[in-house]
């Protein structure tokens, strides 16, 4: 999974304090009406080219940033394993992500970063391509992604404090990423960071979901035209937490993490534990990423939940890949083997589940670039979904040439982590990945890759079903500034 930065749309990862509603975006795209579209970059405009004379103070206070990426998407057998299945199943379609952001500077180390997004597939809405001012469908809305103001060096130089809507990252973001190859992914709150000599610290606390009031509208009306929800009922989600990292050698990181999501909805308040030890580089040498997380608390309770009785969370996961590095020249050649498990449930305890519950990470590339399975109880929604959690172990190549080129390739075996004594086995089927990528400049890459699933039984059901492999190919056009 890439790592690397770019602007703040894949920002600075300093930026850890956070307070949030966390938002995975559609991938076909907002909600909105279209024309805040226009509202948005108007209201950009009169920022940058008509702003106060107080603002005028500043030397070039705002930057502009901006993302546009088309992808070209073939999917075929995702349904039905089936080459002769009645109706086919493939199809070529073409996501898209578009966005633009208004970074803001000014005295007193203040920021700000605003920045709106429209995220779908071509073609796809009530009228086509043409909506000039008509109520929005899927596919044909603008949204707020991020809008949040930043406190840097705010009491001491060692701390900054970010307030309002944006991308929490941490670590290998299997917990906490931002779901970039997809539609994003931003929060609602506030994250506070601190950076002592190696050691970084994040605190931060969010809302996945507001419960207590029900109307968009309610921070425009007065209090007498709210209809606040009862507060035991409402299904209002807290989410906090803190994560560390120590980079105490070079390209070598400790972190150390806890977070807690309590929903009233269920009666959830459960936490998840984890560490996580890497080095990267590359130069010849070893490079490794071991992460080992556990949850515990209340997943249900026996009041609000479906179960009956209270529900503890149990669930663990392990990552980690071990490779060698070998640099001759400009090339680099790296050789690596990953494991990634996630725990699933075991039928038998009703009053536990100790199933993986995979909070707010990115998933993409984490079990292969055909995102077949997630790490997750519920790990895949072929053939109508499968739970019983996820083992996935590789073997992959990957090649950087002249800093321009990259290929690679990886072979997957997928099994089930429980399952539960079924008829149809553990073994999910394998995969192969090839892929290669191209920096045009520094500012456009593309990126080509074909995926290909083997089913086996306990994915397909057993007993004679079609098991025909599974295509994933797209080819992807991304321009950032």
């Amino acid at each position: 999974m890439t790592q690397t930065p770019v602007g703040r749309l894949k920002s600075d990862a300093r930026f850890i304090v956070v307070i949030f509603k966390a938002r995975s975006t559609n991938s076909q795209g907002g909600f909105r009406m279209k024309k805040l579209m226009y509202v948005a970059l108007l209201a950009i405009g009169v920022v940058i080219l008509m702003a106060p004379p107080a603002m005028a103070q500043e030397e070039k206070p705002f930057t502009i940033h901006g993302e546009v990426r088309f992808r070209g998407e073939y999917d075929n057998n995702t349904s039905d394993f089936d080459d002769n299945g009645n109706p086919d199943d493939g199809g070529l379609f073409w996501p898209y992500r578009v966005r633009i952001a208004a970074e803001g500077k000014f005295t007193k180390n203040v920021s700000t970063w605003i920045e709106f997004q429209n995220a779908g597939v071509a073609g796809v809405g009530v009228l086509g391509p043409q909506r000039l001012g008509g109520i929005a469908a899927i596919g044909d809305g603008v949204e707020l992604y991020q809008g949040n103001m930043t406190f840097d060096q705010l009491w001491s130089k060692n701390f900054s404090l970010r307030i309002g809507r944006q991308e929490i990252v941490a670590g290998n973001e299997l917990l906490l990423g931002d779901l970039d190859f997809y539609a994003g992914m931003s929060h609602d709150g506030g994250v506070g960071t601190w950076k002592v000599k190696k050691v970084n610290l994040m605190l931060w606390y969010t809302r996945p979901f507001e419960g207590q009031v029900t109307s968009i509208i309610a921070g425009s009306q007065p209090p007498d035209q709210i209809a606040i929800a009862d507060g035991f009922g409402s299904n209002t989600q807290h989410f906090m937490g803190g994560y560390a990292t120590w980079t105490w050698k070079k390209n070598q990181t400790f972190d150390v993490y806890l977070m807690n999501l309590a929903n009233r909805s269920n009666g959830a308040n459960f936490q998840t534990i984890g560490a996580r030890y890497a080095h990267d580089t590359t130069a010849t040498g070893f490079f490794w990423d071991v992460e080992l997380v556990g949850q515990f608390g209340q997943e249900e309770s026996e009041a609000l939940g479906g179960a009956g009785v209270d529900v503890d969370a149990s669930g663990k996961a392990i990552e980690g890949w071990f490779g060698y590095s070998i640099k001759s020249g400009k090339n680099v050649h790296r050789f690596s083997g990953r494991l990634e498990q996630a725990s699933g449930d075991k039928a038998s305890t009703g009053s536990k589940n100790e199933g993986f519950i995979p909070l707010f990470g990115d998933f993409h590339n984490r079990l292969g670039h055909g995102d077949w399975f997630q790490m997750a109880d519920n790990t895949t929604g072929l053939n109508g979904g499968v739970s019983g959690g996820i083992q996935g172990l590789s073997a992959s190549y990957t090649g950087y040439y002249r800093d321009r080129h990259e290929f690679g390739v990886a072979f997957w075996q997928y099994k089930l982590e429980e399952d539960n004594g079924a008829a149809s086995g553990d073994k999910l089927g394998t995969a192969t990945d090839v892929w290669y990528g191209f920096n045009y400049s520094r500012n456009v890459n593309f990126n080509i890759s074909l995926s290909q699933l083997s089913p086996d039984d306990a994915l397909t059901g057993g007993g004679g079903a079609p098991n025909d492999n599974v295509t994933r190919l797209y080819g992807q056009a991304r321009l950032r500034f």
